[in-house]
């Protein structure tokens, strides 16, 4: 294999890996918003995600508390529609661009 076309397949690779990690960000944000519920979502943003866990800002300790009693419940409806992740929550910024 040439080195222009080895460059070509690595491109590609990278490209697809990276529209793939796309559509499971998209499947979890969605899925955050149906297991938290609009109203919490709205104060809650995902910093990122990695195989095994998502990381999840929240804007209030009031907020903090009410999903960290919920967080078994999350995590189980959060499996039903991405396969196991575990939360972790913490207290941080989040965009305003929300609904509530």
């Amino acid at each position: 294999m040439t080195d222009e076309l080895k460059g070509l397949v690595k491109e590609v690779w990278a490209d697809l890996l990276k529209k793939q990690e796309q559509g499971r960000a998209d499947i979890v944000r969605r899925a955050w918003r149906e297991a938290a519920g609009e109203k919490a979502a709205g104060h809650t943003e995902i910093v990122y995600l990695t195989k095994d866990r998502i990381h999840i800002n929240v804007e209030s300790s009031a907020w903090l508390h009410a999903l960290t009693l919920k967080k078994e419940s999350l995590e189980r409806k959060l499996a039903a529609k991405t396969g196991p992740l575990s939360l972790k929550l913490r207290l941080g910024p989040v965009k305003k661009n929300r609904k509530s």
